[in-house]
């Protein structure tokens, strides 16, 4: 075979990375695979229309209940941050307060 045989896809190419004879079927399988990924979609679409249809005032009230106790805990949470930090504030007066009373100086 000559070289400007295997330069043009012949048998002993090595650079054949662009060449894909079958590309319609590579190309239908993608679509066939988005198809189905749409079709997934729509019908995940009417059971969440269909769930709220009927369950949608409980969905609501659910939701509603779970944030509300999320956002409870959360200033609790804060709450308890801020009392630490002032406890901590607290402590470093007692240390120099300490320091006082070791060195002869009662300031209380």
């Amino acid at each position: 075979m000559s070289d400007r045989h295997d330069q043009q896809g012949g048998h002993g190419s090595s650079d054949t990375r662009f060449l894909d004879l079958e590309i319609s079927k590579v190309m239908y399988g993608e679509a066939e695979s988005v198809t189905r990924e749409a079709f997934r979609e729509l019908l995940k679409d009417a059971a969440k229309a269909r769930i709220r249809e009927v369950f949608g005032d409980r969905i609501d009230a659910l939701a509603h209940t779970a944030v509300d106790e999320l956002l409870a805990d959360v200033e609790a949470n804060l709450d308890i941050e801020s009392r630490v930090k002032e406890r901590h504030e607290r402590r470093g007066d007692l240390e120099a307060r300490l320091r006082a009373v070791f060195r002869g100086n009662d300031e209380s």
